[in-house]
């Protein structure tokens, strides 16, 4: 969770990134079309809230290298934990910019699920979006919570809903550009289905207005003191009882949706407490049972 999907793992390397940022506890304010700088400077508290240490969060995931990128499609399983104030588990795919002062200027939009007690107020699962233009250091957050995502009218899944994983265990997330305007369309739903969600205008966003350069998914947690990790998917390892995110596509530069046969790196923050397995056939498995502590 540092700035999103390339610093994600080689001391805040390109890969972190952008996979790493989407848990913004702190909401920046807005007044008169302004972002006001908010006072948490640190990537970790900016991204997590005060009390997550600099070690959290925990990641097992894919990210790409640099290239050009229009859009990504997944399809991920939908998991619920009865999880405690402290404790955070997200499943995500990120698009995002990292051209230039990326540690400054990162333009990034993640989309997916997650179970955050601290900021929900309960341990139910949730869709969620999140976005920043600035390496979440004055502008972003989460769902609709500050302006940025424009939602559809009459979209039946919205932003910090609430999903059943009982009656719907896979959900199937697109992101992509609209060529011609710039703005990144969100699509999401259930059974195969992926109904227009909405969009982030491309006024929002610099260099991501133009393309992404990095696309990444997987599983992050995060942890506050010496709160215990939480699950992570399914609660198990890599195996058939795992979590898997499949039918992984993406639209490259001709515009097409293209099976994903990238290469990638895998970010395992801690390979005993969490990992992820190659991507084969275009899925892969990724999770952990949880119960690490950040300082042991």
């Amino acid at each position: 969770m540092h700035s999103l999907i390339s610093c994600m793992m080689s001391s805040l390397s390109l890969g972190t990134h952008i996979l790493a940022v989407y848990l913004i506890f702190l909401a920046p304010q807005i007044q008169g079309g302004q972002f006001l700088r908010t006072s948490k400077q640190t990537w970790y508290e900016h991204v997590l809230g005060s009390g997550y240490e600099k070690d959290n969060p925990y990641h097992a995931s894919h990210v790409t290298n640099a290239g050009s990128y229009f859009g990504l499609v997944v399809t991920m399983d939908v998991y619920g934990y009865n999880l405690i104030h402290g404790q955070v588990s997200t499943t995500t795919i990120t698009v995002g910019n990292l051209e230039g002062d990326f540690k400054s200027n990162e333009d990034a939009i993640w989309v997916g699920w997650q179970v955050y007690p601290n900021h929900y107020g309960d341990s139910r699962t949730r869709f969620f979006t999140l976005w920043t233009r600035d390496a979440y250091r004055t502008t972003g957050c989460f769902d609709m919570e500050c302006p940025g995502f424009e939602q559809t009218r009459g979209a039946g899944l919205k932003p910090a809903a609430v999903i059943d994983p009982l009656s719907h265990h896979k959900i199937t997330i697109k992101v992509l550009q609209d060529r011609r305007t710039r703005d990144w369309w969100i699509h999401a739903g259930f059974n195969g289905s992926t109904p227009v969600i909405g969009r982030y205008p491309a006024k929002l966003f610099d260099s991501l207005s133009r393309k992404a350069t990095h696309i990444g998914m997987g599983g992050v947690v995060g942890v506050v003191g010496s709160t215990p990790t939480p699950p992570m998917g399914s609660g198990y390892f890599p195996s058939h009882k795992s979590a898997t995110i499949t039918d992984i596509s993406y639209i490259g530069e001709n515009g097409k949706l293209t099976p994903f046969s990238l290469n990638t790196r895998k970010v395992e923050t801690k390979s005993s407490c969490y990992s992820v397995s190659p991507i084969t056939n275009a899925r892969f498995s990724y999770g952990g049972p949880g119960g690490c502590y950040a300082h042991a």
